[in-house]
């Protein structure tokens, strides 16, 4: 009865408001299935091993508050409590007044749930899996894709913090085939040097086999006053003062500016929503930024923390399902000609990817792309920007995307020029195994001897980490190269007719992701009818 009423709804509703029963509709059920278990870690610890999970702080008085997205700010824990308004202002307390801290956990063994942050279409995803296991990328044949585990993306990489490993890249995401391989370098946020030696552990935990061909640290030695981040093509940059957006509006309408003023994982994502796959404007969705220009700002760095949603994930397992019994056959040919199965690639990530243009008097006007980033962490990207042909005192920024393919947490603009910064790559001092094999011989350079692991293998690399220079900050950043397979039973026939729409069809990647949503949000319905 539930189920009906929710279609019923959808169907005479606006998309806003159909998009907000379903979220809803899903918290509401996630809900059902949950428990909060107590926990004896501190709230720092806590929070650094759960960054996403849902906390709930019991006080001293008795009451308590229920936190997303919590944090530690000097002497309070703070986080949002309503998570209904797009305007929500996080609260704090006074950690002295914490008496113990909760958990929110899946009931019957589960993993901890962060359903805040993760965003309604991860939700719908966790919920909808098993719902959508028995569908095709095109609706057409029956594929391999119908028993397909989605949950894949690319090597994990841990650092050791100095009292336990944090989760601290995803490392070259996209990179399907070994025809696709390539270097991705990224920010490690939490890698710590420790008696002269930094450590960092590398692991596959998903549904797929890494080939890791090379793995490097860069240490960035530069002034305190700046920080360092990559390019989507590892061409690294300073940033300076970063410059809040004064207002964030997506295309429909919905004020984002909240969710994407600070990195604290309250991240936009587009309407969970019935999209009509016949309508091209239900096939993008983008977030519209307005920053104040200096006078005479000729460029600019856009900075960009974001990532993947899980929703993209399931997408590109429908994908290379969708090959069937002949996946391998389409992997050969891949391999065989490089040069268009990077045409593909490029293809396909200018509608996954996220564009990025800026509006001036002749129109919007193209900036580049910021590279896939995985679902598992957020990933910081920093494009250069050309605002030569902007006037006014204002910037407009668009980012596009296929709906529902990223969760963006915040977006800035910094006016400063790139400074001078000491790079140098720290020496590997070992790579084993957790049975002991040595494997720096394999992770030493780029000369296509992989390290290759299969699911649960993992690795930990050590590297010696000399003194930073008096008066100067350091940055670590991790330069990996190789590419990963995903797990996939080829089998079945393919669907050649979906394929053959992405190779002609330039808004193919949304329509199928309009037809799969739709779908998704009337299965759901009916397998928890």
């Amino acid at each position: 009865m539930w189920f009906t009423w929710l279609r019923n709804a959808c169907v005479r509703t606006d998309a806003l408001l159909r998009s907000a029963i379903v979220a809803a509709f899903v918290a509401t059920c996630l809900s059902a299935c949950t428990s909060w278990q107590t926990v004896q870690q501190s709230p720092r610890d806590l929070i650094a091993e759960h960054p996403k999970a849902v906390i709930r702080a019991v006080l001293t008085d008795g009451s308590w508050l229920t936190l997303h997205r919590a944090f530690i700010r000097n002497d309070s824990l703070g986080g949002i409590t309503d998570t209904s308004r797009t305007d929500a202002q996080p609260v704090l307390t006074a950690l002295k007044n914490v008496h113990h801290l909760e958990i929110e956990r899946v009931d019957g063994g589960k993993t901890a749930l962060a359903v805040i942050g993760v965003g309604a279409s991860a939700a719908l995803i966790y919920g909808m899996v098993d719902a959508l296991s028995n569908l095709n990328f095109g609706g057409g044949n029956t594929s391999s894709s119908s028993s397909m585990n989605w949950k894949f993306s690319c090597p994990l990489v841990y650092s050791w913090n100095g009292h336990h490993w944090r989760l601290d890249s995803g490392t070259f995401g996209g990179a399907i085939a070994e025809a696709l391989q390539r270097t991705d370098v990224d920010n490690l946020d939490y890698a710590v040097e420790e008696g002269g030696l930094l450590r960092l552990r590398v692991a596959n935990e998903l549904a797929e086999t890494d080939h890791l061909d090379a793995l490097a640290v860069i240490a960035v030695d530069h002034d305190s006053d700046v920080a360092v981040a990559p390019g989507p093509d590892g061409a690294l940059h300073t940033i300076g003062t970063l410059e809040p957006p004064l207002r964030a509006t997506d295309d429909r309408g919905v004020d984002a500016l909240p969710r994407v003023l600070a990195a604290d994982g309250w991240s936009w994502e587009s309407a969970v929503m019935e999209r009509d796959p016949a309508n091209p404007a239900d096939l993008r969705s983008s977030l519209e930024l307005v920053f104040a220009r200096p006078a005479g700002a000729t460029s600019a760095h856009l900075v960009v923390d974001a990532n993947s949603s899980e929703w993209g994930t399931l997408m590109l397992a429908e994908f290379i399902g969708a090959h069937g019994r002949a996946t391998q056959a389409w992997y050969d040919t891949l391999n065989a000609h490089p040069a268009a199965a990077r045409a593909m690639q490029a293809r396909l990530g200018r509608e996954a990817f996220l564009a990025v243009s800026v509006r001036t008097d002749a129109g919007w006007r193209d900036q580049g792309l910021l590279w896939e980033a995985g679902p598992e962490i957020v990933k910081r990207q920093v494009l250069d920007l050309d605002l030569a042909q902007v006037t006014g005192d204002t910037v407009v920024v668009r980012l596009t995307s296929a709906p529902s393919f990223w969760k963006v947490d915040r977006v800035a603009l910094d006016f400063t020029a790139d400074r001078d910064v000491a790079v140098h790559e720290l020496r590997m001092v070992s790579a084993r195994e957790a049975d002991g094999r040595d494997v720096a011989p394999l992770l030493a350079a780029v000369d296509h001897q992989d390290f290759a692991l299969s699911h649960g293998a993992s690795a930990e690399v050590v590297f010696a980490a000399p003194p930073v220079p008096a008066g100067m900050a350091r940055t670590y950043l991790l330069r990996s190269t190789g590419w990963y397979r995903v797990d996939s039973p080829e089998s079945g026939e393919p669907d050649v007719a979906a394929l053959r729409a992405l190779g002609r069809d330039s808004l193919a990647v949304g329509r199928a992701s309009a037809q799969r949503l739709d779908v998704a949000i009337t299965r759901f319905a009916e397998a928890t009818r």
